[in-house]
């Protein structure tokens, strides 16, 4: 199996696997979606909130926001700490106060963290604070895959296309009165997919759509490393 980089940008990567199944391709899409770690907020503390968002709609936009570790973190469930420790999280605050008439955007550039460990590249809106408002909080951001939720999938979308001329027929043709209809002489059911091209989207803010790529394969690597060896025994 080979691949052919297409292009990439700070979002996307679009690239072609050679001498491939539609299988590989499949398994691609599902560990880059759901296996992937990531690193997000999971633990929010509120200690002053007097705007006019609750403090559930504050927690959820906190735990959307994507962050680019620098270390590699333990999962929570992998640690020997009873709660949370520097090995498996990361402790960011925020705390703004509007001593003026005019509305206070607060965004990710409020947090107050380690600058060694984490970062964070776009700055979407928290809240917005108006005259005498306050908002202070605690948070925790911890290790974690989009199998356990989605905002720790590191991709908005993946998708892939293969049989571009529809050879096989697996797809029928919305026939409008201005498209000319396939013939059938043109099929051929047993033509051979070799090529898949596939088109990846990242949540940007996570990283380089290669490197998050390059974890995906390391990943379908492992477990074919992991059932290798499981299968060494019967031999």
């Amino acid at each position: 199996m080979k691949i052919q980089i297409l292009e990439s940008t700070d979002t996307n990567i679009k690239f072609v696997l050679k001498d491939s199944f539609i299988s590989y391709a499949n398994a691609i899409r599902r560990i880059l979606i759901s296996e992937v770690p990531t690193v997000t907020i999971d633990l929010v503390e509120i200690e002053i909130n007097n705007t006019a968002l609750p403090d559930e709609i504050i927690s959820s936009r906190l735990g959307l926001i994507p962050i680019y570790v620098h270390k590699d973190l333990l999962f929570r469930d992998q640690c020997d700490c009873t709660d949370s420790c520097s090995k498996c999280s990361i402790d960011l605050t925020i705390f703004a106060n509007n001593n003026n008439n005019e509305p206070l955007i607060v965004t990710c550039k409020d947090f107050k963290y380690d600058t060694n460990l984490i970062s964070i590249k776009n700055a979407p809106i928290i809240a917005k604070l108006g005259a005498n408002q306050s908002l202070k909080v605690k948070c925790k951001a911890f290790k974690g895959t989009g199998s356990i939720h989605a905002k720790w999938s590191p991709v908005s979308t993946v998708g892939f296309e293969y049989d571009k001329g529809n050879k096989t027929r697996s797809t029928n043709f919305w026939r409008e009165n201005d498209q000319d209809t396939i013939a059938e002489d043109d099929s051929d059911l047993l033509v051979k997919i070799n090529e898949i091209e596939m088109n990846v989207e990242i949540v940007e803010g996570f990283g380089r759509p290669l490197d998050i790529l390059v974890k995906a394969l390391e990943i379908l690597k492992n477990k074919f490393n992991y059932l290798k060896k499981d299968l060494i025994q019967y031999i």
